[in-house]
């Protein structure tokens, strides 16, 4: 079992470059959504929306860890969430709440998953 020191160590020095960057950008993101719903009652519908966020967000520390699970656990994230978006007729409040606010940015960040994916453990 690692410490915490050296886990952060590692997620900062083994992956590439933008990875811990992303990782910043998901945490920041995070904090944000779970600002702007702290006034919804908890388990309700609108946190939907900071559930996928705080998802992405561990799951992108560990894509920094170098984890494949993780990897993988991103791409299916981003690939139920363009499902969500593209296959379900919802109207545009129910795609908004019900698949990843990160819609673009995730799809990129998936592809330089990949691109990276040999590299995993």
């Amino acid at each position: 079992m690692r410490s915490t020191k050296t886990f952060f160590k590692d997620i900062i020095s083994k992956p590439p470059m933008l990875f811990p960057w992303v990782a910043l950008f998901h945490l920041v993101l995070c904090c944000i959504s779970i600002y702007i719903y702290r006034t919804e009652p908890f388990p309700s519908i609108g946190w939907i929306q900071p559930a996928w966020i705080v998802a992405s967000a561990i799951v992108w520390i560990f894509i920094c860890d170098m984890k494949r699970w993780a990897a993988y656990t991103y791409v299916f994230l981003t690939s139920l969430s363009l499902l969500l978006r593209f296959l379900l007729k919802m109207n545009v409040t129910e795609i908004s709440l019900y698949s990843s606010a990160l819609f673009p940015m995730d799809v990129i960040f998936s592809f330089f998953v990949l691109y990276y994916f040999k590299r995993f453990r």
